[in-house]
Order: C-alpha cells, then structure tokens, then sequence
C-alpha cells in the first residue's frame, strides 16, 4: 500500500525533524573535532612513552638462580621451573662445561624431553622426536621448530637463568 504524496505522513507530524541539515558539519564542528582528536593522540603518545621510560628506569632483576655448578655433572641435566611454577624447564652441563637450558615441551604435541647424554640430544619419547643438545634445534621426527631457549649465565659458582 503506497501513500499518496500530497498527503503529509503521520509521524513526520509527530516527530518534525529537519533531516536535511542531518549530515552538514560546519567548519567550526570539523576543526573542532581535529583539535580533540590531536590532543587525545598527544596524551596517548605521552602516556605510553612515559610508560616505557618508567620501564627502562625501574631496577631489572638479574635473573634466577638454578643450581650451583658442582650440582650438575658434566653431560648431565636438571629440571626445573621457569618462568612460573607451570612451565617445566631443563638445565643441561654439556661435556665442554657449557650450561645451556630449553623449555622442557616438545615443540611438536608438547610432550617432555629428556636428556640422553651418549647421544648429546634431548629426545621426545611420545613420538620420537630429537633435538641437538647445543641449541635445541631438531633433529629427526616429527618436530620442525626449535626448543625454545633460555639465556644461561654463570656467576658466582652459580647457573643463572637472566630474564
């Protein structure tokens, strides 16, 4: 059913609007809202470099202590817990007294890795993976990513995990 259009319709009497004027925006209006829009990005820009030198002068810890040195053998490994109590970490002593450490999930279905010192590998028992002791890239199986790393430091008599 259509209205015949000499006929004004009900609700425009009801409700008088001028909808013409609706999308007109005067100069005033427009500078107006660059203006805010300006400053909110400059408070923005401010707020978030602040926040980053506040950062960058707060004292930074100087990592976590694992184990001592004479703890691990040569060719031998430790596990333990890094970053948060959940995340299971493993801390090897490679035959040339170097300390490296890896999150301890298989890359592949997250499974753990253990330390088999004859072969220098870290091996992944669920689906026989390997990875290279040195720096946990894989070796075989159905992994392709690398262990992820830890940085590992030694200090006084002491392996450090720096964060």
């Amino acid at each position: 059913m259509s209205l015949p259009s000499d006929k004004p319709v009900r609700w425009k009497q009801d409700f008088p609007v001028p909808s013409d004027e609706d999308s007109y925006a005067t100069r005033r209006e427009f500078t107006k809202f660059l203006g805010l829009t300006s400053i909110a990005f400059f408070i923005g820009t401010f707020a978030a470099a602040a926040r980053k030198l506040w950062k960058g002068a707060s004292p930074k810890s100087s990592g976590v202590a694992i184990a001592g040195i004479d703890e691990i053998p040569a060719g031998g490994s430790k596990l333990f817990r890094y970053p948060t109590s959940e995340d299971a970490c493993i801390l090897l002593r490679l035959p040339e007294d170097k300390f490296v450490a890896f999150n301890q999930n298989c890359t592949h279905l997250n499974c753990p890795v253990h330390f088999d010192s004859q072969s220098s590998q870290l091996l992944c028992p669920c689906h026989h993976g390997f990875f290279d002791a040195s720096d946990g890239r894989p070796i075989a199986g159905p992994p392709r990513r690398a262990l992820a790393s830890l940085n590992v430091s030694v200090r006084d008599n002491k392996v450090w995990i720096d964060s």
